[in-house]
């Protein structure tokens, strides 16, 4: 009974894991594609003015 329990409970968590996971690799890749983008956009405007 104990066991079954727990397996019920590590089934029910997993997907949470996996979503926060997923969200903090999505974010990072945001931040890293901003990171990235924000001196070219700044240079761009700079030559622009």
């Amino acid at each position: 009974m104990g066991l079954r329990t727990r397996d019920r409970t590590a089934r029910n968590h997993a997907p949470a894991d996996l979503l926060q996971g997923i969200l903090v690799i999505s974010s990072f890749g945001f931040w890293a594609v901003m990171l990235g983008l924000m001196p070219v956009l700044l240079f761009r405007i700079w030559l622009a003015g």
